[in-house]
């Protein structure tokens, strides 16, 4: 009868040390998957978007831009490209380069301001972002259809 005892001692021993293991596993991997979703998601996740409707008055060339819906954006890092004009958010508006703008503010294009050339219908004009180094295009006018 000896024997038999000492095998159930031994099988028990082996149950215990699995089960730790598996609850070691467990812990690790749950541990992995919380730190990288701590630190993976506080990285920049690209580039904002940004949508702006235009407001274009053929009598005195001036085109209106509005900050619709999407990302609140720095105005210097806002530009205006067109007519051999790069011309920033903050540069036509007369405001400062940190101000943000967000969906409701309003700009004006023109000859009478930064942009310095009249926007006639004809002309095309793209709204870019700078950040992080890159440019990227966030809107242009007239719309492609």
């Amino acid at each position: 009868m000896m024997s038999i005892g000492s095998s159930l001692d031994e099988r028990a021993i082996s149950e215990s040390t699995s089960v730790a293991i598996l609850v070691g596993i467990t812990v690790v991997v749950t541990a992995s998957v919380g730190l990288n979703v701590l630190v993976a998601d506080s990285q920049e996740t690209g580039p904002p978007s940004a949508n702006f409707t235009y407001d274009h008055i053929e009598q005195s060339n001036t085109l209106i831009v509005t900050h619709d819906r999407g990302d609140e954006l720095e105005a210097g890092k806002i530009h205006f490209v067109g007519a051999d004009q790069d011309t920033t958010w903050a540069a036509a508006a007369g405001t400062n380069e940190t101000t943000t703008v967000g969906p409701g503010d309003i700009v004006q294009l023109s000859e009478n301001n930064a942009f310095g050339t009249p926007v006639t219908s004809s002309t095309e004009i793209e709204v870019q972002y700078v950040y992080e180094g890159n440019r990227t295009t966030l809107d242009e006018w007239p719309s492609e259809q």
